[in-house]
């Protein structure tokens, strides 16, 4: 009679987990992609992480907790010089040895995770296509993996590994369009659960620095010039005048919800006529000197696509 029992219940756990898979295999790309950011918001979690890129590497800790409706996110640096960056609801501190601590207005914690995590993808539908590619295997559990490709040849791709059970991300590979790796998070330690209660007490009895006042006047600032040739989707999130060396620096911030890049103009240095291109991971940095102004790009696009958007600024 035992014997039997133990049959049944290993059968029943079987075909549930069968369902389970199903389940999963069912969902198309983009309803699972929908999931991940939803499973970030609403489960408590922590996750050990290392972030790759082909000069560096760093690994990190991050939780995340949501108690009484507030959101609270702690992400700290596990090597090196110590850094612990803090989300309470809207507010995001930066701590660090040897800076002054700040805080900033965020709804989410940027620093070495993915923007994936938080993305729109029905807004990204529109200039990337999402693939299916597979079940594999991460920290010890199973992933669904998505590719996300442009659909035009001007950004770069991502392939994402996402938790069949849980729907958190647990890797992500950032690839150029040969499919050479630029940068690539991936977790090694994952728990859920509610021993992660203590964190809001925590990040409730520390002191913080005080907030930095957003000037709100940047959207209204005027510039005259502007990019004239964008990869579709991309928009202006940010626009504002600097002032360095007593000149003016004016800058543009583009996103269009997976990659940025900001547009940087000011007096050249120099009266050179020469263009300057470096590259270090995911990250491009290419300046000419136009109509006496010296254009710089800074972002996470292929050298050709920053090439073309600064030689296609447009002064008034």
């Amino acid at each position: 009679m035992l014997k039997t029992f133990q049959k049944l219940t290993a059968l029943f756990v079987t075909l549930g987990l069968s369902v389970s898979v199903f389940a999963e295999q069912t969902l198309s790309a983009k309803q699972l992609l929908q999931k991940m950011p939803v499973a970030n918001k609403q489960l408590n979690y922590e996750i050990a992480f290392f972030k790759a890129t082909p000069l560096n590497i760093e690994s990190l800790r991050y939780r995340h907790l949501m108690r009484d409706g507030k959101n609270y996110a702690q992400l700290v640096s596990l090597d090196g010089v110590q850094q612990e960056i803090i989300l309470r609801d809207n507010l995001v501190s930066y701590f660090q040895t040897n800076f002054q601590p700040f805080t900033i207005n965020s709804q989410h914690i940027v620093d070495s995770l993915p923007v994936l995590m938080n993305s729109n993808f029905d807004r990204l539908e529109k200039y990337y296509d999402f693939i299916k590619i597979g079940r594999n295997r991460v920290a010890d559990r199973l992933v669904q993996t998505i590719r996300i490709l442009p659909k035009d040849d001007f950004r770069y791709q991502y392939v994402a590994f996402i938790d069949e059970e849980n729907h958190l991300l647990l890797q992500s590979d950032l690839l150029d369009r040969d499919g050479n790796l630029l940068d690539q998070f991936r977790v090694v330690h994952l728990y859920i659960g509610e021993g992660l209660n203590g964190l809001a007490d925590y990040l409730e009895d520390i002191t913080y620095p005080p907030l930095l006042l957003d000037k709100k006047e940047e959207k209204s600032v005027e510039l005259n010039w502007k990019a004239s040739w964008l990869p579709q989707g991309f928009e202006v999130i940010k626009q504002q005048i600097g002032v360095e060396n007593n000149s003016n620096i004016e800058s543009q911030l583009y996103s269009d919800g997976l990659f940025s890049f900001t547009i940087y103009i000011a007096d050249p240095i120099n009266k050179t006529e020469l263009d300057n291109a470096w590259k270090q991971g995911a990250y491009t940095i290419y300046s000419e000197t136009i109509q006496n102004k010296e254009i710089t790009f800074i972002g996470q696009l292929p050298l050709s696509t920053a090439k073309r958007i600064v030689q296609d600024i447009k002064f008034k």
